[in-house]
């Protein structure tokens, strides 16, 4: 039997890819299986194949299984799945609505609309469907798709305490954060809303925290977005705010060990990993209720109210940078929530909820 997983971008430090890898190298242990992507960065897993590459049919049985990780639009994929005939099964990984796009890169809100136009489809060609969240479930259910399975993303969301903090950030940092360091992890775009955070840090350092830098951890992927951002940084004549650009896990690592709080003030997450990794580095954090963010925090994050804005989010910040018992609480909650996303754990929930597939005990009989 072969179980092949495609993805429709391949790149390192991405979730839906790390996901992959880890449910390939898990199947391999019975099945053949391998990984295509319709695009692939030059330094991902070369061990991907490219779509292109994808076996003919004649290759293949009906009994095969192809796992589709959906996460945004992509047409040339839809067309492909529906026109095979192996049993197809969904993992659902959330579409960012295509609003928080359409003003600054309108092709790629087409393709989030093209994803939400396709999913209906899917659905009803898929024989079963995994969500990473009852977040992502419920927008599926939604869709009159009612047997859909919950399992975690298979994520080492350890690998950051096993790997080696890198040498030269440990050095920047005690120049470059003199004082508290707040640390926002994720790709800046519209919808992980940066310049929130930006707001309610330029409240902190003015009333509260002189000393304080705001560190914004990932990679500009919309240069139009970046740069408004950074113009609106310099329109508050701001100069505590540090964009480090992609960073490797050695330098990550540096940096969540060096945390005093990780923030986010996102609209849109389906599961909303670096959570996870704070707990793991016994970092507290401080979110707004949107999309996955309070059911994967369940309790151990400063979850405040989607309407949230700049104000209560710079007051949430001085409390837990002042208030040690909160900070405290927050910490060892989040040392209890993490134990339910370890790589063993949630790697064994994926494989268990494909191993039903497999045996017909779970989706649609055909």
């Amino acid at each position: 039997m072969h179980i092949d997983q495609i993805v429709v971008g391949a790149a390192v430090g991405d979730a839906v890819t790390e996901s992959a890898i880890r449910i390939r190298n898990a199947l391999r242990n019975t099945v053949e299986s391998n990984i295509y992507a319709f695009h692939r960065e030059p330094n991902a897993d070369q061990d991907i194949g490219l779509m292109e590459h994808y076996p003919l049919p004649s290759h293949r049985s009906p009994d095969d299984i192809i796992v589709y990780h959906v996460s945004i639009g992509e047409p040339g994929i839809t067309d492909f799945v529906l026109h095979r005939s192996e049993r197809l099964v969904l993992v659902y990984h959330n579409m960012t609505p295509a609003s928080f796009f359409r003003d600054v890169d309108p092709v790629f809100a087409d393709l989030l609309d093209a994803g939400r136009r396709e999913l209906p489809t899917l659905l009803d060609r898929a024989e079963a469907v995994i969500a990473v969240s009852e977040f992502n479930a419920n927008e599926l259910r939604a869709l009159g798709r009612h047997d859909v399975v919950v399992a975690a993303p298979p994520l080492n969301l350890r690998r950051l305490l096993d790997v080696e903090p890198d040498p030269q950030i440990q050095a920047i940092l005690p120049v470059a954060v003199p004082g508290k360091m707040l640390l926002f992890v994720g790709q800046v775009l519209p919808h992980k809303r940066p310049d929130l955070l930006v707001a309610a840090h330029h409240l902190l350092v003015t009333n509260d925290f002189p000393d304080a830098r705001l560190v914004i951890a990932g990679p500009s992927r919309n240069k139009r977005y970046a740069n408004a951002l950074r113009r609106y940084i310099d329109d508050l004549a701001l100069d505590t705010v540090w964009f480090t650009g992609g960073l490797t896990d050695g330098e990550l690592a540096a940096m969540y060990r060096r945390a005093d709080v990780v923030v986010t003030a996102s609209e849109h997450e389906g599961f909303c990993v670096p959570i996870v990794e704070a707990f793991n580095h016994d970092v507290p954090v401080i979110a707004r209720d949107f999309g996955a963010v309070a059911e994967t925090a369940r309790g151990a994050a400063l979850v405040l109210p989607s309407d949230t804005g700049a104000r209560h989010m710079a007051e949430a910040m001085r409390r837990v940078l002042t208030d040690d018992a909160l900070r405290d609480t927050l910490v060892a909650r989040g040392r209890e929530r993490r134990e339910h996303f370890t790589v063993d754990r949630t790697t064994a929930g994926m494989l268990d909820a494909i191993r039903l597939i497999v045996s017909g005990q779970f989706g649609r009989r055909r």
